[in-house]
């Protein structure tokens, strides 16, 4: 493990290069080849920082940290209390933000291919996007908890409503009204946590109620629970929200969505996290978490199959998941959290597999709905074998990364004495094969019939209308398919950038 590092120096340029992209790009607006260069440039830069970065803190505003028996320091070693701006870039957060800065390369080449004029500021709300999720992840303070929140919301209404589609725009409209609910229940909760602890900084927030009686205030704590529960819901789209969320993901491109539901999923493990290390000495609030992780996984499943539009299919099953990605965080155990982190790094991956393949369905001109195409496998039979790879994964299935992650959440939901909970797991697991099987069947493996047009991935944009496929896709493809292939068979290559962490929420609670 690397030593931590005090003002850590890639913490910055992880948040200020996509910053200033974004805005380069969007001055180009519709100068193709320059955007593609930049953010091209960028997204290979932020993959390589997040690989190579050692672990640390970065204190914005400079302050040294006040040592409770007198004196400051810049150590991060010495305990004190943080009167700044806290990040930090640990295991976890590397593991998380080295996926996201993968996705974020490929999805840009794909976009820059694809889009043929005044993408310059499509590009910018992907690259702001990123930043909003790094923030989530990497924050240790309240003030940018709230602000990566809130900034992320608006975000997300902008990349859907980019696409251009009446029901792109009704769905951003509708998330943006409701996002303002998650933000504001979270400014009402910190605000109670900073009035009853004097800090800012989740850490000293945290060491301060474990050793300190609240006495007549600790009603006011359940209040901060209930508004800060309220807003993980609206921000990770889990249930009874989940009709918002899964309208951004099916309305939005579905490269588009890879990021959306990335940063979906960060959102619900730094939060998840921040509330467990928060409220789990509270009578029943890992018990209400973990209601809600279970009512989510199953609407999200049910509504799956019922679905005939391989998109929805898909955005009703991120819904589910990220209902499994919660359960194992709300067990509150070491076994739970690496099985719900391990989820969520696994989920990001199958997920952005059958998304990129939703996006190459697109091309054969005919829509993603199980009644107007059919019989791809004869036109494309390697996007054929990507897709049920990509099923076989989100399933749960072994070699498969899947399969790993939901068999460490089944054995700590026995270790804990809820078979029920292990049951539903396997549940879902089974009716994702049905739901996305049912997809699959009718667009790749059914013999297209006379009164379906099936058509050839374009080669000529001028005489299609369509763009040509993008060879990055494919790219893409290979090497998501290679990650889990190599996390289902050694997931250890993830489980110890995971152990850490679980281990430091359940027993030091205070450190980040």
């Amino acid at each position: 493990m690397n030593e931590p590092i005090t003002n850590l120096w890639s913490i910055p340029l992880l948040i200020v290069i996509p910053i200033l992209t974004a805005i380069l790009v969007n001055l180009l607006y519709n100068k193709a080849n320059a955007i593609k260069t930049i953010a091209i440039s960028s997204s290979i830069t932020l993959l390589a920082i997040a690989l190579i970065s050692p672990f640390g803190f970065q204190w914005f505003t400079g302050q040294p940290g006040v040592i409770p028996g007198g004196g400051y320091t810049f150590s991060a070693d010495i305990f004190a209390w943080r009167l700044s701006l806290e990040y930090y870039y640990g295991s976890l957060q590397q593991i998380l933000i080295v996926i996201m800065s993968l996705l974020l390369a490929f999805v840009v080449f794909i976009s820059t291919r694809v889009l043929k004029k005044n993408f310059g500021t499509y590009i910018g709300l992907l690259f702001l996007l990123y930043t909003s999720a790094a923030i989530i992840i990497m924050v240790n303070d309240f003030y940018h908890l709230w602000i990566g929140v809130e900034f992320g919301s608006l975000l997300v209404a902008g990349v859907v409503a980019a696409s251009g589609e009446s029901i792109s725009q009704k769905a951003a409209l509708k998330y943006t009204f409701f996002s303002a609910l998650s933000g504001a229940g979270m400014a009402i909760s910190l605000a109670l946590i900073l009035g009853l602890t004097g800090y800012s900084n989740i850490s000293d927030a945290i060491r301060f109620m474990s050793n300190n009686q609240l006495g007549g205030m600790s009603g006011v704590l359940y209040v901060a629970f209930g508004f800060l529960i309220l807003s993980w819901i609206y921000a990770g789209g889990l249930a009874p929200t989940h009709p918002l969320k899964s309208d951004v993901y099916g309305a939005a491109y579905p490269h588009a969505t890879i990021l959306l539901q990335t940063q979906s999923k960060l959102m619900l493990v730094a939060m998840g996290l921040i509330i467990l290390r928060l409220f789990s000495g509270l009578p029943f609030a890992k018990e209400v978490m973990l209601a809600i992780s279970v009512i989510t996984m199953m609407l999200g499943v049910v509504m799956a199959l019922l679905q005939t539009d391989f998109r929805w299919t898909l955005a009703y099953l991120i819904i589910s998941h990220s209902g499994l990605v919660t359960v194992g965080i709300s067990l509150g155990t070491v076994a739970g959290i690496i099985g719900g982190l391990f989820q969520a790094v696994n989920d990001i991956i199958y997920m952005s597999i059958l998304l990129l393949c939703c996006e190459a369905v697109l091309y054969f001109g005919s829509g993603t709905s199980i009644r107007s195409i059919s019989g791809i496998a004869k036109s494309s039979p390697w996007l054929t074998g990507a897709v049920i790879v990509g099923a076989l994964a989100a399933s749960g299935i072994p070699p498969l990364n899947g399969f790993q992650s939901e068999l460490i959440l089944i054995q700590a939901a026995l270790g804990q004495g809820l078979p029920e909970i292990a049951v539903i797991i396997l549940m879902v697991s089974v009716t994702t094969f049905i739901a996305l099987f049912k997809s699959i069947y009718s667009i790749f493996l059914r013999p297209a019939d006379q009164t379906i047009i099936v058509g050839k991935p374009s080669a000529d944009a001028t005489t299609t209308g369509l763009s040509p496929v993008p060879k990055v896709l494919f790219l893409a493809l290979a090497v998501l398919i290679g990650i889990a292939i190599i996390l289902g068979v050694y997931p250890n290559l993830a489980l110890n950038f995971l152990n850490e962490t679980a281990m430091k929420v359940v027993y030091v609670p205070w450190v980040p």
